[in-house]
């Protein structure tokens, strides 16, 4: 996929949310389909001032790199933090430095090396994604965060198109710290289209209650569409438990509504025991700022508003030549 300006932001605002030390993890080598001046003005915009700036180096290996004068994606991450870089791929395709199959189980040696992880579309194009987010959940320390954006839709020539609760599942049953998901969609060419970012939040206001509905549903198909989350691993996390999807696990029952029998909310906090609903809570008040401010909020037409009132109209994206 590579790390367009719009996915630059959401990086950035992470980082502005707790600057990002320690050693930086990259999933296959990124595009950065930013210049150097681009590179720039988008950390000074969002951090007020940027680090480096000299001499920065021009991505020649990753396999769209000719398509502009692009800085490789271990300058841009140099031009705000001093963490170290290292990249892990299948094969030293591109250079990376780390070879391993994340389909496949990884050593022990591995466990808790990371503070920060890159997985930039590489979930959605890997046979094995369960053992591939379990692998790399053992990677990252605790306190660490990882940082995905995969394909949601099958408009591009992937795998897999993920539902945003396979991820908000997966880190709430291993007792993550946070979990925060995101659908981002946009027509066209990414690059250059406007991307329109929905939170997913399963745990809302129902008729006064706080409720939990874990599923999320349908969203248009034939518009482009990234899952983008924010995982945050506590001291005590897991790695290896597997989510069993909402309307199938023993707790859930069902209900009479407007006539029609219906799978029912979970209730709050008379369900908190339940792991799903209490790390659900836990995302649901974390200290983490809202991705994006209520600026950032356009007009948009009324069929990209009619989701579910679990996934949430929250902001838009121009891309950085429209800005």
């Amino acid at each position: 996929m590579g790390i367009s300006s719009q996915l630059a932001v959401v990086l950035l605002r992470e980082h502005r949310y707790r600057p990002i030390t320690g050693s930086i993890l990259s999933i296959g080598r990124q595009t950065v389909f930013l210049s150097p001046e681009q590179s720039i003005a988008v950390v000074e915009r969002e951090l007020g001032a940027a680090q480096h700036t000299a001499g920065l180096e021009i991505d020649t290996a990753t396999r769209a790199s000719n398509r502009g004068r692009f800085v490789t994606d271990r300058s841009f991450y140099s031009l705000f933090s001093d963490a170290s870089y290292r990249c892990l791929d299948l094969t030293a395709y591109e250079g990376a430095d780390l070879i391993a199959d994340l389909c496949q189980p990884l050593p022990p040696s591995v466990d808790e090396r990371f503070d920060f992880i890159i997985d930039g579309s590489t979930l959605d194009n890997v046979f094995d994604p369960a053992m591939a987010i379990r692998n790399l959940a053992r990677l990252l320390k605790p306190g660490g965060r990882i940082l995905h954006f995969d394909r949601a839709s099958r408009r591009h020539f992937v795998y897999v198109g993920f539902a945003l609760s396979w991820f908000h599942d997966y880190y709430a049953i291993n007792g993550f710290d946070d979990c925060q998901v995101y659908l981002a969609q946009w027509d066209g060419q990414p690059r250059e289209s406007r991307w329109d970012f929905y939170h997913y939040q399963p745990m809302r206001e129902d008729n006064g209650r706080l409720t939990y509905f874990g599923q999320d549903r349908y969203y248009y198909p034939w518009r482009e569409a990234l899952a983008v989350v924010i995982a945050e691993k506590g001291p005590a996390s897991s790695w290896e438990r597997s989510p069993v999807q909402f309307e199938y696990r023993s707790t859930i029952r069902s209900e009479e509504r407007d006539g029609k029998r219906e799978i029912a909310h979970q209730t709050v906090p008379n369900d908190v025991t339940d792991p799903y609903v209490a790390a659900a809570l836990r995302f649901h008040r974390s200290q983490r700022p809202a991705l994006f401010a209520s600026t950032e909020k356009i007009s948009l037409p009324s069929e990209f508003l009619h989701y579910s009132p679990e996934t949430a109209y929250c902001g838009s994206l121009l891309p950085i030549e429209q800005q």
